[in-house]
């Protein structure tokens, strides 16, 4: 062991050093430690990868910047140019100050506190004991963790946005998270955007589409989705699924729609539900409510059903309905109504059937045939006009 004191290139300096401690007999196996305090010794050597071994400038030439040197921050609290932070740091190996290296462990032990202050940057690089590198970086007051193991990164950049604020930017990639929380959560976001994407149209092997399960068991849930004061301008709500399941049981189920215009379009090949409750209440009111269905529809109602439309409902079918009603049916319409069928239609009633009319009742019809077996007509004054009148009967009793 020596100490030796010096001019050296850009001042003094003492050095203390332990050279090949391990006795080795070629320079390559040989260990040796020191501790520099002043100016560097040989700035031609600092931080270079080629320097030798025992310098431990090749370790050093692993860290030759910080996070903060690039990172945006203009206009924040303190701000410091970006050419002075790069500037700085260019000098981080040459600048000289305190300086060890140790070709073996390095071990502390403190029993009492320890505290470090430090007015610059913060960089730390474990390899540990290969290539895999992890580290923290804390500079421009932010703290950074990265590794070559798997990709997390946390930048943090001062924006203008907001009136200037620091914006936090999270990725990740390749990892299992496993989250469980006791008490209560409470998630607030504010932006410009918010994505989430689950999957890919274009999977691969490497990241194939996962299957997704979701439980939920409450005492009590709401969910909101705008307010009267703030309406959301537009929500779009689009599903492609080879087969859909949807079971709700409940005691009492309320679906109300206030809207302007409502427009549900359907397009399957087999559309099944079955609701068996004891009361259902569905409740639209609109000035405007069009559905268009496309392909067979089938529709059994079990019990009492009402259907109120106050507007304008226009119902258009182009193709085969068949509807079946097993009970009471009550029909009210307060408003014009227009029904419009393309093709023949049926109508089969397997009781009495009463039609009311307040107002006048006008029928067009083209061709006309009329097969019954009983008919019994009762008008005040009536009234035929027609081109040609032919009648058929066996008997004719006029009273």
């Amino acid at each position: 062991m020596g100490t030796r004191e010096g001019d050296g290139i850009s001042g003094k300096y003492l050095l203390i050093e332990v050279p090949n401690f391990n006795d080795a007999g070629t320079e390559s196996e040989a260990m040796s430690s020191y501790l520099r305090l002043g100016a560097v010794k040989d700035p031609g050597i600092a931080a270079s990868p080629n320097a030798p071994k025992a310098s431990g400038e090749d370790l050093a030439s692993r860290v030759t910047s910080f996070i903060d040197d690039t990172r945006k921050r203009d206009g924040c609290p303190g701000f410091i140019p970006e050419g002075e932070r790069q500037a700085e740091t260019a000098t981080l190996h040459t600048k000289g100050g305190w300086r060890d290296h140790s070709d073996g462990n390095r071990i502390t032990t403190t029993r009492g506190d320890k505290v470090e202050v430090i007015k610059g940057n913060y960089r730390m690089l474990v390899l540990g004991r290969q290539e895999d590198t992890a580290g923290w970086d804390v500079s421009g007051g932010h703290i950074q963790d990265a590794t070559d193991l798997w990709t997390a990164a946390t930048t943090i950049e001062w924006v203008q946005n907001y009136n200037g604020t620091w914006k936090v930017t999270e990725k990740t990639e390749k990892g299992d998270v496993d989250t469980t929380y006791h008490g209560d959560t409470f998630d607030r976001f504010y932006g410009n955007k918010q994505t989430s994407i689950t999957g890919s149209e274009a999977p691969t092997a490497e990241r194939p589409n996962p299957t997704c399960l979701s439980y939920t068991w409450a005492q009590q849930m709401e969910s909101y989705t705008g307010s009267a004061a703030c309406p959301v301008p537009q929500i779009l709500d689009e599903t492609w699924a080879g087969e859909i399941a949807s079971r709700t049981n409940a005691t009492s189920i309320t679906d109300e729609t206030t809207a302007q215009t409502v427009s549900s379009t359907t397009t399957a090949t087999t559309i099944s539900d079955d609701t068996t409750a004891s009361t259902v209440s569905s409740t639209t009111t609109a000035a405007l409510v069009s559905d268009t269905t496309i392909g067979d529809v089938q529709s059994v109602t079990i019990g009492s059903t009402s259907d109120i439309t106050i507007g304008n409902a226009a119902s258009i079918t182009v193709g085969a309905t068949e509807e079946v009603t097993i009970g009471g049916l009550v029909e009210l319409t307060i408003a014009a109504m227009l029904e419009v069928s393309l093709t023949a239609g049926v109508s089969i009633n397997m009781g009495p059937k009463a039609e009311l009319n307040l107002t006048n009742r006008q029928e067009l019809s083209q061709f006309r045939t009329n097969v019954k077996n009983i008919c019994a007509s009762v008008s005040s004054a009536e009234s035929v006009s027609t081109g040609a009148y032919n009648l058929m009967s066996g008997v004719i009793n006029l009273f």
